[in-house]
């Protein structure tokens, strides 16, 4: 299974009691493989709940992933 399908189902059985910190934020934005899916799926269930600090943001520049910024 993709780190997408595996965030989709634990936000999915356990909703708000998984907590999206700075460092999930950062592993997820981070991912070479999935970054903008898993990125996406966060900001999409938990978008109002999680930091966007600027740790995050530095992740997300450093993955070569060009389109990472569009989800945010």
């Amino acid at each position: 299974k993709s780190g997408r399908e595996v965030i989709a189902l634990l936000l999915d059985r356990r909703g708000d009691k998984i907590p999206v910190t700075e460092e999930v934020l950062k592993a997820a934005a981070g991912n070479w493989w999935n970054g903008r899916e898993l990125m996406a799926l966060l900001l999409d269930r938990r978008g109002d709940h999680i930091p966007i600090t600027e740790e995050v943001v530095k992740a997300a520049a450093g993955n070569s992933e060009k389109e990472k910024f569009s989800v945010m």
